[in-house]
């Protein structure tokens, strides 16, 4: 077996904007992944959210294909973090290997499954919905798959392979998730929902120990720290703790569990430290992947507790993770990604920073309502916070990502 190469002094800037032979597609919006699935991805985000806040203050009342708890722990995870993080690795995986990436007519089909999937569930109507959801949904994840698996093999790049085995690991988490749904098996569902956001602090560990500290060290020209060591330790810990996290709703090492969930988080906050510099304070597209990366380790130690104490509920820890660290970093890696894939500055709009904070905020805030007598507030100022997070984004990035490149080069 080919030896995995998780170092981050290993790689080349994964964002590094890079012309290819073929030129881009004339559809300027379907030149690339990151343009379509980052517009859609934040759109839904404020959409998805808009209505589960309805829901949960009681003005929504129409039906739902899934149990409405459910629907948003699949469209959060599923839909839109899925979504963003296909995005980033489509439009990398053509820098990494060189190799024209989706566009065109397959990204079009792939935008068209993907939104197919989001209407389907909220249409109510019976078996119909449920069978195009299905349909859709993992049609949609074996394009994604199939299309990053095709370049990186062809390409002969050792270096991502691992991330063919995070995407296909999440896709059976989705399948499992929507076939313990048609079972109705509620419980079961939702613990395959829990077990799919610790699965993405993986792709956090392996995608933020490249672009963090090589960022920060470009940023502020300093070298760059370099453990590959640690990068491979931590890795491997993130995808066993993610293994025994899941399987401890089934099995009786739940202290186990948490010891181990307590013990990656204290090594994800020794490992920030050495990234940590004073000046990442003056550039936010900086302090926002660090506090991101911060917040993924602080939620993991979190969840560890929650483990162990009736004090904090586990879903409450967990949003920690899902708010302020996975999209948190999501926020942070699409206004970046935009910005050097178009031909810009990475100076960012200053109303951004807001959007920044709001985000890291909102998961502080929903994680620690459980806490609260005002539990329906909190998490209605969470919601607050998130819809003007992503609004902020949509206002200053859809004419970024709907126009040509500045600089007149192909996507």
């Amino acid at each position: 077996m080919a030896k995995l190469i998780i170092s981050p002094g290993q790689v080349q800037d994964p964002l590094a904007v890079q012309p290819v032979m073929k030129s881009a597609s004339k559809r300027v919006l379907f030149s690339l992944a990151f343009r379509i699935f980052f517009l859609l991805g934040a759109a839904w985000a404020f959409l998805a959210v808009g209505i589960w806040t309805l829901w949960f203050s009681g003005q929504w009342t129409e039906n739902w294909v899934f149990p409405p708890t459910l629907w948003h722990a699949h469209e959060m995870i599923f839909g839109f973090a899925a979504l963003i993080a296909s995005g980033f690795l489509l439009t990398a995986v053509q820098t990494w290997t060189g190799l024209r990436s989706a566009h065109g007519g397959f990204l079009i089909a792939l935008t068209l499954l993907w939104l197919i999937a989001r209407v389907s569930l909220l249409i109510n109507a019976g078996p119909w919905s449920l069978a195009v959801f299905c349909v859709a949904q993992f049609g949609w994840w074996l394009g994604v798959i199939a299309c990053f698996s095709y370049l990186i093999i062809k390409a002969k790049n050792q270096a991502n392979r691992v991330q063919i085995l995070l995407l296909s690991a999440m896709f059976m988490c989705n399948t499992l998730f929507v076939f313990l749904l048609i079972k109705q098996e509620f419980a079961a569902a939702s613990y395959m929902g829990q077990s799919a956001i610790v699965l993405f602090c993986v792709l956090i560990t392996l995608i933020g120990g490249r672009v963090i500290p090589f960022f920060t060290a470009r940023a502020l020209g300093q070298k760059q720290y370099k453990n590959p060591l640690l990068d491979n330790v931590l890795f491997w810990g993130s995808l066993f703790a993610s293994v025994v996290f899941g399987a401890q709703f089934y099995f009786a090492f739940t202290q186990q569990a948490a010891g181990i969930l307590i013990l990656l988080s204290i090594a994800h906050l020794w490992r920030l430290r050495q990234w940590y510099h004073k000046g990442i304070w003056q550039e936010s597209l900086l302090w926002s992947l660090h506090l991101s990366y911060l917040a993924m380790a602080l939620g993991l130690l979190l969840a560890g507790l929650s483990l162990l104490t009736p004090l904090l509920a586990l879903k409450d820890a967990l949003h920690l993770i899902s708010i302020s660290a996975v999209s948190g970093m999501i926020l942070s890696m699409m206004s970046r990604v935009s910005l050097g894939h178009t031909g810009r500055a990475l100076k960012i709009n200053v109303s951004l920073n807001g959007a920044f904070a709001l985000l890291l905020v909102a998961g502080l805030i929903r994680a620690l309502s459980g806490l609260t007598e005002h539990v329906l507030f909190y998490w209605q100022l969470s919601a607050c916070f998130w819809l003007a997070a992503f609004s902020l984004f949509l206002w200053h990035y859809l004419p970024i990502l709907t126009r040509a490149r500045i600089d007149a080069k192909p996507d």
